[in-house]
């Protein structure tokens, strides 16, 4: 039995095929700029090696959509974005329809995150994020992953093996993403301008990022006495944690052990940290986003 997953990078798409026992199969890399043209061939190859099961790259997530169920509405809710533009996610998407493949869930939907933490957030974690977060949970019980990539930094929390909290890339400060914006500044903005992926993907200070990065995960460390763990391109430049040297992104093969997990392989007795429900939008309270929700219906 053949598994696979894909961890949609930045810089680029990672594929990992693992078999029944969680062992490596394949892996390979493309660098992200090349998805958007290369999709029919990904795809392809990934249908020619036979995978039961492929975890599809799921954005801002969903909760194990089966591919033949994502139509534009879905495609939306993954990207939050125009479900017809051309992108490496939009277009992988679109081409992986003959696929076996599911979705997978965001940090936000997980079941095991209170619901208050959720309150007015979209991002506590995409769908990626989840799935670094799986593959080191076969390792350790509890733990503080903190993701640092080449643009975004994310912070998430395991204790006894459930996710209980999760700081995602638009939220806290990044090299590239400012983070949370201040209401004020985006008040400005939205008046007088306008707040596009472009503000919200630009512009950080990574100096602040590793400060609050840290404010976060040490106050969560010494709470629970639990390790943290550095990972991602970017996690030399952080100057506390644990980091591991892979020849894999994690997030690759964490995706892949989720679908050995739901097809029964070594990783099921891991399963029970990914009920999840809801979209990504669905704790969204502020006024106005009624708009939002009218826009969605629709698609």
């Amino acid at each position: 039995m053949i598994c696979a997953g894909v961890d949609p990078g930045s810089e680029s798409y990672a594929i990992a095929f693992v078999d029944e026992l969680g062992r490596l199969v394949k892996y390979y890399e493309i660098p992200t700029e090349l998805v958007v043209n290369a999709s029919m061939s990904i795809v392809k190859y990934i249908a020619d090696l036979r995978p039961k099961l492929i975890t599809l790259p799921s954005g801002h997530g969903l909760p194990f959509y089966k591919i033949s169920d994502i139509q534009d509405k879905e495609i939306f809710l993954l990207t939050l974005s125009d479900p017809k533009k051309t992108g490496p996610l939009h277009n992988f998407l679109r081409a992986a329809k003959g696929l076996n493949g599911v979705t997978l869930p965001s940090i936000v939907e997980l079941e095991s995150v209170p619901n208050y933490r959720k309150t007015n957030i979209i991002d506590m974690g995409t769908a990626d994020k989840l799935a670094s977060t799986f593959f080191y949970r076969t390792f350790f019980d509890s733990f503080v992953l903190v993701e640092a990539g080449r643009h975004f930094y994310s912070v998430i929390v395991v204790i006894n093996g459930k996710v209980i909290d999760g700081f995602g890339g638009t939220v806290i400060p990044g090299p590239f993403a400012p983070g949370a914006l201040d209401g004020e500044v985006a008040y400005l903005l939205s008046k007088y301008s306008k707040i596009t992926k472009d503000t919200i993907y630009t512009n950080g200070d990574k100096k602040r990022a590793i400060e609050i990065v840290k404010i976060i995960s040490e106050w969560y460390s010494t709470k629970y006495d639990i390790p943290i763990i550095i990972s991602g391109k970017d996690k030399y430049n952080i100057d506390f944690g644990e980091k591991f040297e892979f020849k894999f992104k994690e997030s690759a093969i964490g995706a892949s052990y989720i679908a050995n997990a739901l097809c029964g392989g070594i990783y099921r007795k891991y399963i029970d940290m990914l009920k999840s429900s809801n979209t990504p939008i669905y704790y969204v309270r502020l006024k106005g986003w009624e708009e939002i929700i009218s826009l969605i219906k629709t698609l």
